[in-house]
């Protein structure tokens, strides 16, 4: 196994200091854990905790992550391509090298300058809401090596054969999408997508499972430690029996990992086309122990209660977005009586105020952080919660 690059690769992309993706690249790598884990302890100090584990470190800390929206702007000295500049949301830092996605990206962003300087396209404006192309949307498979390209532009009248003709040249680009997206909120993929060249999904691995990627697919932005992040619940529910709920499932990223460990995992989601995209990763797994259900989690875990079947449920996993739990999400598991519930979340302040309402009835029996993010002053935290004795 190759040993983790942040222990003989510490050099700077050339742009760290005026772009936005990242805030400490200037630090060493083992210097940014301490730091995260010394924030993470003090925020979770109000609570009682049994364990609170070592920071868990990403295995890359460069060319980790796997889905970036560059944007695309324009200005006195030309075209850019590149992420929005630090403290200055407008301007767009013309990259020639991005650290944290993957080596060859000068090339994408060479072919795409090239196709818009030849076929006269507008940069989009946010300010005027004006112009055309908005932005070159990647996500690239780490194991697979498989890189699927959204063109993001604000009407469907783009000349793009030229730029789909140069893109199916490149071996690994194996999806290429045009992506309608007029909004002025600044969403870079929208709902309005057209296959143009490819397969619809690209395949990326974690831990043996194989997952089918699409464009508004959820999937843990760092694929190397998401197998770490997998690994550390798995080792908190191989003791558990019963069947689990997994609630936030996605695309079934955690359900299909812990899937062996439960009679039954039913995973729930509020997303069509996120509940179609996990019923397909289980068929392409052979695993059939998972059922997927469109739905809130308040709904479910409250019709749940109601007929009782929530007896049948031993462990609760929870993935939710930033903004963590709904209150009624916290009075339902509060309400459901079992046992065990595995947080993940990736906002530890609203994961803290979560827990101020899930210890009425849990006690934290661990607390596991992992760097999902290097660079960045963003962390994923693990809360392993036990129902307390009646």
């Amino acid at each position: 196994m190759k040993p983790p690059d942040y222990l003989h690769d510490t050099i700077c992309c050339k742009h760290f200091g005026v772009c936005g993706g990242c805030d400490s690249q200037g630090t060493p790598y083992t210097e940014q854990l301490k730091d995260k884990e010394f924030r993470l302890r003090d925020l979770f100090s109000q609570f009682d905790i049994k364990e609170f584990n070592s920071i868990v470190p990403s295995p890359r800390i460069f060319y980790y992550r796997n889905k970036m929206e560059y944007a695309v702007g324009s200005g006195t000295a030309g075209l850019f391509i590149g992420l929005r500049q630090k403290k200055r949301f407008y301007r767009v830092v013309d990259l020639e090298e991005c650290k944290i996605f993957c080596e060859n990206i000068k090339t994408l962003f060479d072919i795409f300058k090239e196709w818009i300087k030849n076929c006269g396209i507008e940069p989009y404006q946010m300010r005027r809401h004006s112009g055309v192309i908005r932005y070159m949307a990647l996500r690239h498979s780490k194991y697979y090596d498989e890189l699927m390209v959204i063109v993001v532009v604000t009407s469907k009248d783009v000349f793009v054969s030229p730029l789909v003709e140069r893109l199916k040249s490149i071996n690994n680009i194996k999806s290429v999408y045009l992506c309608i997206n007029d909004k002025r909120a600044d969403i870079a993929v929208a709902d309005s997508l057209m296959l143009l060249s490819g397969s619809a999904k690209i395949r990326e691995r974690v831990n043996d499972v194989d997952y089918l990627i699409s464009p508004a697919s959820f999937f843990q932005t760092n694929s190397y430690c998401c197998a770490e992040l997998y690994n550390a619940i798995k080792k908190e529910t191989k003791n558990l029996s019963g069947s689990a709920i997994d609630i936030c499932c996605g695309s079934g990223g955690i359900a299909l990992q812990v899937a062996s460990f439960f009679s039954c995992v039913v995973g729930v989601d509020i997303s069509a086309r996120t509940i179609e995209d996990a019923r397909e990763n289980a068929k392409t797994n052979g695993i059939d122990n998972v059922e997927f259900v469109m739905d809130t989690a308040e709904k479910f875990l409250s019709e749940s209660i109601k007929s009782k079947s929530i007896r049948n449920f031993s462990t609760i996993i929870v993935d939710p977005p930033r903004a963590g739990l709904s209150k009624k999400g916290k009075s339902a598991i509060l309400e459901s009586g079992v046992k065990n519930v595995i947080y993940v979340s990736c906002n530890p302040n609203n994961l803290a105020e979560d827990l101020k309402i899930l210890t009425q009835s849990y006690t934290i029996d661990k607390i596991v952080p992992v760097d999902m993010f290097p660079h960045t002053r963003h962390v994923e935290v693990i809360a392993i919660l036990k129902a307390n004795e009646v």
